[in-house]
């Protein structure tokens, strides 16, 4: 009998060739991003620049509205430190969300006169909408959850109405968008936390190559007794 034939390496140099390049491209892009000063206010506000972060390439991008005063202001990541981000963490480990990527529509945080958070203007999402671009870009997600009304419409657009109870979805150039809550949202009990997990699962379900769905479909069935 003949030997085995031994494996090419090459798929698996290729693709640790690929992950380098990757992750050259990322460190790049934060550089860039490190060093913004496009809007005056922001930078005279904030206590430092916030990229992105996660897996590169992922198969979910989520896009909130800016770093937290208390959270990723300080700890210099999005949605860490306070309690959205907790809650976002929480809910992305609860449904066993893989390949995640996280970032804001501002890379700064924005503040009032008191100093308390406020929503981005829209002239400094438009400003920080290349850096936005880039990110997805090089993070490629199948599907992009929107973290309220807010990223919903930057994402969507201003016409498309904002409604996550009816799992709202749409496509813009082979991306799915995913209307969501902000985490902040329910922490302030506008919205049932049962509610916001089986959200995350169906998130879940739809990331899922489609030989698995009919198996989460059994785990959304049994989640929907809960909540």
């Amino acid at each position: 009998m003949r030997p085995p034939k031994a494996k090419s390496a090459a798929p698996r140099i290729a693709h640790y060739a690929s992950a380098r390049a990757n992750q050259l491209a990322l460190a790049a892009m934060r550089a860039e991003i490190l060093g913004c000063v496009r809007c005056e206010a922001l930078v005279r506000c904030r206590s430092r620049v916030v990229p992105g972060a996660g897996a590169t390439p992922a198969a979910i991008a989520f896009v909130g509205l800016a770093p937290g005063r208390l959270g990723a202001d300080r700890t210099g990541i999005p949605f860490t430190g306070d309690r959205s981000g907790v809650l976002l963490r929480r809910m992305i480990g609860h449904a066993r969300l893989g390949r995640v990527f996280i970032t804001n529509l501002v890379r700064c945080n924005p503040r009032d006169a008191l100093g308390r958070n406020r929503d981005p203007a829209p002239d400094e999402i438009a400003n920080c909408r290349p850096h936005l671009e880039a990110e997805l870009a090089l993070a490629r997600p199948r599907i992009v959850a929107c973290l309220g009304r807010v990223s919903w419409r930057a994402m969507a657009g201003p016409d498309v109405p904002f409604d996550p109870r009816a799992r709202l979805t749409i496509e813009r150039g082979g991306t799915i968008l995913y209307a969501m809550y902000h985490p902040a949202y329910v922490n302030r009990g506008a919205y049932p936390l049962k509610t916001y997990a089986r959200d995350f699962i169906r998130l879940r379900r739809l990331a899922a190559p489609r030989r698995r769905r009919l198996a989460l479909d059994v785990a959304i069935s049994c989640s929907g007794a809960a909540g």
